[in-house]
This record gives C-alpha cells, sequence and structure tokens, in this order.
C-alpha cells in the first residue's frame, strides 16, 4: 500500500475541491484566504505564514448556500487543529504553505451547513 492510500484511509470523511472563503488565525496573527478542498471534517488551504503542526486556530468560514433560490452566506465560527503543513519547515525562500486543517470544535447546525454546500455543489456540478 502505497502512502497516498493510508492517507485515504485516514479519513472519515470525503474531501470536495470547493473554494470557500475563509478568515483563519490565532491571537498573534489573521489570514484571509480561501479552501482548496473542504470535507465535514476539515479543509486544505494555502496560507502566506508557516504555522507549526497541531496549532490550535480560530476559523470563520463563509459558506455560499442556496436558501429558498436565494444565496445566501452562511457564517461558521469554529476551532481547527493543525494537522499537515507544506513544506514541513518554515524557509525564508518559501512565500506560501498548505494547510491541513481538523475541526476540533465545530457544532453540528455547521457541520451541516458544510454537508449541505457540498451536496449543492454537487448537484450544480461545481466540483
Amino acid at each position: 500500500m502505497d502512502e497516498r492510500d493510508r492517507n485515504l484511509e485516514k479519513r472519515r470523511e470525503r474531501r470536495v475541491s470547493l473554494q470557500v472563503p475563509i478568515k483563519i488565525g490565532s491571537s498573534n496573527f489573521q489570514i484571509i484566504s480561501s479552501t482548496k478542498n473542504i470535507s465535514r471534517s476539515g479543509l486544505y488551504c494555502q496560507v502566506n505564514r508557516f504555522v507549526p503542526v497541531m496549532s490550535k486556530l480560530a476559523v470563520t468560514l463563509f459558506v455560499p448556500l442556496i436558501v429558498k433560490r436565494e444565496q445566501v452566506e452562511q457564517k461558521i465560527d469554529c476551532s481547527a487543529v493543525v494537522v499537515r503543513i507544506v513544506p514541513e519547515e518554515q524557509k525564508e525562500s518559501v512565500e506560501s504553505y498548505h494547510l491541513g486543517l481538523f475541526f476540533s470544535e465545530i457544532k453540528d447546525k455547521d457541520r451541516d451547513c458544510i454537508s449541505r454546500y457540498i451536496k449543492q455543489s454537487f448537484f450544480s456540478g461545481y466540483n
């Protein structure tokens, strides 16, 4: 079994390539970005600074949903832990890093909102 197969087995939720505007940070910094992919359990994004693995971050997602044929933006506030960063070490020559975040604290209704967005995007042909 190769490394990619092992990583897929660790995931409980299917990740979907969708861009959702996000704000992530701690008491020391804030970053505005967007997801590269998202699931009910976490997200993957690109940021302009190094954030160590196991860092706890505040995350705000701005999820676009269709409600009664109108597009609305659902704001989700949650906490996440950095479970992956690429490259793995901070380097002055690197301009951006890719973060894998696991939602450590998220309300069930917000997790359901993410599921709804993924389903709406799937049936609309955006993924």
